[in-house]
């Protein structure tokens, strides 16, 4: 299992808003999809899944504000290859 965390979007962003959600639980990914776009400070940015699998669990919300760091999701790589 792979945990996905919000990335680092420049020095002082320390939070940022979630403003779409691309995913759902059980949707099979492969590397380059796009997972959610979230906005900083100056930015909207769209996070991107390093790896290919299944989403088992996601963990924001569109609309919400989220710490960076926090998991946006989790995939099992041993599913939907």
């Amino acid at each position: 299992m792979i945990e996905v965390p919000i990335p680092k979007m420049g020095m002082s962003t320390v939070d940022v808003d979630m403003n779409r959600v691309f995913i759902t639980v059980g949707q099979v990914i492969h590397m380059g999809d796009p997972l959610v776009e979230i906005e900083g400070d100056k930015s909207a940015f769209v996070v991107e899944a390093e790896c290919n699998g299944t989403i088992v669990a996601i963990s924001v919300e569109e609309g919400k504000v989220y710490d960076v760091g926090h998991i946006i999701c989790t995939v099992d790589e041993t599913r939907g290859q």
